[in-house]
């Protein structure tokens, strides 16, 4: 299959998901519709990749898009670039308004509030924002015009950029800028283990794969074997710094040629197909066959091959073999003797990790197990073999970052471009019968996203714990949960839904239920949904996502590692693409009307505490209160659809068990009590905001508003982008320009700006603190408090999750079957305090 005859989607299994003209079935994406901004292409021996970017008006950022062809078929590489160069006639960079995601300026907004419109009419749209001078010019475009010959510019890799580039640049009016293959190799590759999620893991036979996270600290070094029609062997020591210091001629085209020969097959992938179903013992020697039975001796089993194809002339001569069997031999060969070269050129230089690329191995199971076998095999199990979802595509990706360094976690944000990538697995390729996961699009978003200066990325043993740390205290019988083990790398999610099949389909059914419960939400009227249009675009949402579960429940690794955390982004990047990027913005604007107009009694009411201890007790109760108002709880969906009228503090403040073991927040009132009575108070809290309204406005204002007397500077981050009824930072921005109006120390704080708002760089209920936007990583300097409040931001991420300074873990266990895993009951509330882990001396 050529990459760009897309096959349809089966809605009704997980065999396929490659997606024709941005539909499903009679679902229309209307977000993926784009103009193409920059070409890349790397061509080998045998298969040519593409990597091609686009971008929409009125959008910072864009979408990198990957296609692959035979290289045999290059006039159908060429006419697939021609269309996409055509898309250059409407394209003009210089027209474009962009959206930038920049800090919103609030002693600015609340300065031309008191101007323009005093009392409470602020426009929630209203905001602040850069943009680009009217004559920045994109110097990266790949459509710039070339100085030489005022042509557009396409970068190309691999050897056939050598062997074609005069044809592209013929038929094509272009100029090709060939790139260092080796080069282009390695920087896809640094540019895919740091930007992308998910993308290494180690497979074993019949087994699930294992993804892994791998820390900058421990990149390098690393040799990768890339394996194309021949094999290249590359040690890398660090991000500049690499070698060729092996390779063989034994490879993709070895495998290719000799099968065609002998079995007439024509096509990659067809050859591929055919070895799943064959028995390599028909035509090899093995073992068995010399001694009959294992050879203990040197640790060979009766089933390792001794000879390849040597079975053929201990058998009948004249006898015809099965096509199946001879693909599954040769690949076998191939793969084997490739495997054991790579681990040779390891041992010599003393290297311990070893990736495997290259077109040849495009996520095939059988090809995966021979290397990782051989490597195990040879290592004695003391190395493992390192695959990557995008591994057909690194030359095509460096060459592509050739053009454009920003794209480089270690370089500076292109202002109209935007920073790092996240996977977008609404329209998918690859994920076929057999497969290990699908590739999704890459979205590029507004900001480099770097991790929480004050977050703990990788523990030891020279940390000494709180004893009261959440792994203790959850004292769970599951032992599937992601970070109890208190050191390693940090990993933001809670629970794992690759390894308990019976959780996985636990959640998986109730994202099911809640997805249901929207659309009878908004039929009822209680989620405003304004036409026919908008029901029909939710119900479209609906099949679409439900389709995306059922896959999930069929292939739990199609979209990487399976967690509550990829599964509620996967909702929000449906939602997107259907058109309904912000379902809840009605009730969002509701709510925070109906909250903001009850804050100045509840704000009086505080104020009139004298007592420390009760005043810290009453302004915790009510961020844990707050914390209930959330759309995206079934168990909270189903109280909204059985009362009659809006629900109140007081109906859900019954519900609550306070009494949970999950609660040491008396522990950490004495330190706020401390710390008042020696007037020594924490130079600057960072909260992570989780819900609009009553959440944010009657539960979290006021304790932040406490701190803010106190002294403290006060960095509040909210959502970048919608998700549920999650607040955003500009609408946050808004409400609090509107409630400075009524409240002076609010007023007070913002014009000395003490009282801050970024935004997290995110659209998800759950949290990565390892990838938060640059401004709010640069706002978070001398932070000494780091509190996060909300189900999907301290229970199903962040947990485990451990700082150098205070923190604070505040938030309700609102779903009963994550309650369950975790040693809760629905509705415990977690207020968990953990002083800054120090080192040991």
């Amino acid at each position: 299959m050529n990459g760009h005859e897309h096959q349809g989607l089966n809605l009704s299994g997980a065999t396929n998901e490659t997606v024709p003209n941005k539909r499903f079935n009679d679902i229309v994406v209307p977000n993926h519709n784009g103009r193409v901004s920059h070409i890349a292409v790397d061509i080998g021996g045998s298969m040519a990749k593409v990597v091609y970017f686009t971008t929409n008006e009125g959008h910072r950022g864009g979408r990198l898009h990957f296609e692959v062809f035979e290289t045999d078929s290059i006039d159908k590489l060429i006419d697939f670039i021609e269309s996409l160069i055509k898309t250059k006639e409407s394209f003009n960079l210089l027209n474009y308004e962009f959206n930038f995601n920049s800090q919103v300026n609030l002693k600015e907004m609340l300065n031309e509030s008191k101007i323009e419109t005093p009392g409470y009419n602020i426009n929630y749209n209203s905001s602040i924002t850069e943009s680009p001078p009217p004559n920045e010019v994109d110097e990266h475009n790949l459509f710039s015009e070339s100085p030489k010959s005022n042509k557009p510019i396409i970068k190309a890799t691999g050897g056939g950029a050598h062997l074609f580039g005069k044809k592209l640049e013929e038929k094509l009016g272009v100029d090709v800028h060939t790139e260092d293959e080796m080069e282009c190799l390695i920087t896809g590759l640094n540019f895919f283990i740091q930007e992308v999620s998910d993308e290494v893991f180690i497979y074993r036979e019949n087994d699930l794969p294992i993804f892994e996270k791998i820390s900058k600290k421990d990149m390098f070094p690393y040799l990768l074997v890339n394996i194309g029609s021949g094999v290249s062997i590359i040690k890398v020591t660090d991000e500049n710094t690499y070698e060729r210091i092996s390779g063989t001629s034994l490879g993709g085209g070895t495998f290719w040629g000799l099968l065609h020969l002998l079995t007439g097959s024509q096509s990659f992938d067809e050859m591929l197909e055919i070895s799943k179903t064959g028995d390599n013992s028909k035509v090899d020697m093995m073992v068995g066959d010399i001694y009959g039975t294992h050879y203990d001796k040197i640790g060979l089993k009766a089933t390792a091959i001794a000879s390849t194809m040597g079975g053929v002339y201990r058998k009948k001569l004249n006898k015809k073999y099965d096509n199946a069997d001879i693909a599954r031999s040769l690949l076998y060969m191939v793969s084997n003797s490739i495997g054991q070269i790579a681990y040779l050129n390891a041992q010599l230089y003393g290297i311990k990790r070893i990736y495997f690329g290259g077109y040849f191995i495009r996520g095939h199971r059988l090809t995966m197990h021979t290397l990782s076998y051989a490597i195990n095999f040879w290592s004695k199990g003391t190395m493992n073999a390192m695959f990557m979802r995008h591994e057909g595509f690194l030359g095509a990706v460096g060459a592509f970052i050739k053009a454009d360094p920003s794209l480089l976690p270690s370089k500076p944000t292109h202002r109209s471009r935007g920073g790092s990538f996240q996977e977008n697995f609404v329209l998918t390729q690859g994920l076929e019968e057999g497969s290990i996961s699908a590739l999704g699009i890459l979205d590029r978003v507004s900001s480099k996203l770097l991790p929480l200066p004050q977050l703990i990325l990788n523990t030891n043993s020279n940390y000494k714990y709180h004893q009261n740390s959440l792994a203790l205290i959850s004292n769970t019988k599951y032992t599937f949960l992601k970070g109890n083990e208190n050191f390693g790398i940090y990993d933001p999610d809670t629970l794992d839904l690759i390894n308990n099949s019976d959780f996985r389909n636990e959640f998986i059914d109730v994202m099911l239920l809640n997805t249901q419960n929207l659309v009878e939400l908004a039929t009822s009227g209680k989620l405003p949904v304004k036409s026919k249009e908008g029901i029909k675009l939710l119900n479209d949402f609906k099949d679409l996502y439900s389709e995306k579960l059922s896959t999930l429940k069929k292939v739990p690794t199609a979209y990487g590692r399976l967690t509550i955390r990829t599964i509620l982004n996967l909702r929000e990047q449906c939602l997107n693409e259907i058109g309904l990027d912000d379902l809840f913005y009605n009730i969002k604007m509701s709510e925070n009307d109906m909250a903001i107009s009850l804050l100045p009694e509840a704000l009086k009411a505080v104020d009139q505490i004298t007592d420390k201890k009760e005043l810290f007790e009453t302004l915790i109760k009510k961020v844990l209160i707050g914390n209930m108002f959330d759309w995206g709880s079934n168990e909270i969906q189903k109280i909204i659809k059985q009362s009659p009228n809006q629900i109140s503090f007081e109906s859900v403040e019954s519900k609550m068990n306070f009494d949970s073991k999950f609660n040491n927040s008396k522990e950490f009132i004495n330190v706020l009590i401390e710390k008042s009575s020696k007037n020594e108070f924490y130079k600057k809290a960072l909260i992570f905001l989780d819900n609009s309204g009553f959440d944010t406005f009657m539960g979290v204002l006021p304790f932040a508003r406490q701190l803010l007397s106190m002294g403290t500077t006060v960095v509040l981050a909210a959502n970048s982008q919608p998700a549920i009824n999650d607040i955003t930072y500009k609408e946050l921005s808004s409400c609090l320009v509107q409630i400075a109006q009524f409240d002076k120390l609010i007023d007070e704080k913002i014009n000395t700006k003490k009282l801050l708002v970024s935004y997290t760089g995110s659209s998800n209920p759950c949290l990565d603190l390892s990838r938060l936007s640059e401004n709010l990583v640069s706002r978070s300097e001398n932070t000494d408090i780091v509190i996060i409040v909300g189900m999907g931001r301290t229970i199903h991420t962040n947990y485990f999750a451990n700082f150098s300074v205070d923190s604070l873990k505040i938030a309700v266990f609102k779903s009963a079957i994550t309650a369950k895993y975790l040693g809760a009951n629905l509705y415990d509330v977690l207020c968990h305090y953990s002083p800054g882990l120090e080192k040991n001396c």
